[in-house]
């Protein structure tokens, strides 16, 4: 419980940043924030083993050309799937197409991994 509780943190501050540091990505106010984490955290938690999943059984080819190393992109790009779903979710929250989507996942799966070393 306490784990859900740090990551949600983490995430409502990383949703609540992301506009002052990446462009495309609007949210309007804390409240939007917390509403993006809580519903990111939700579709990961159903989704979100699924979706990285199949994308490491379909880039399987890539990921033997690179030695596994296309492989530590497939967080970041679930993290941006499940971003861009969060956006049709919410109206408070825009993304302006994958490039921010992707900035964002990127620093979600940062924040993921602070979270993961603080519990």
């Amino acid at each position: 419980m306490t784990a859900m509780l740090i990551k949600f943190l983490i995430f409502t501050a990383i949703a609540a940043v992301s506009p002052q540091i990446l462009p495309g990505v609007k949210i309007k106010g804390m409240g939007a924030a917390a509403a993006v984490a809580l519903i990111f955290g939700l579709l990961n938690l159903f989704f979100g083993w699924l979706l990285g999943l199949a994308a490491k059984v379909v880039s399987l080819p890539l990921a033997c050309l690179t030695f596994g190393l296309f492989w530590l992109l497939i967080p970041t790009i679930v993290n941006a799937v499940l971003l861009r779903i969060t956006d049709a979710f919410l109206d408070p929250f825009e993304l302006d197409g994958w490039w921010p989507a992707l900035g964002m996942g990127l620093l979600f799966g940062l924040g993921s991994l602070v979270a993961n070393a603080l519990v």
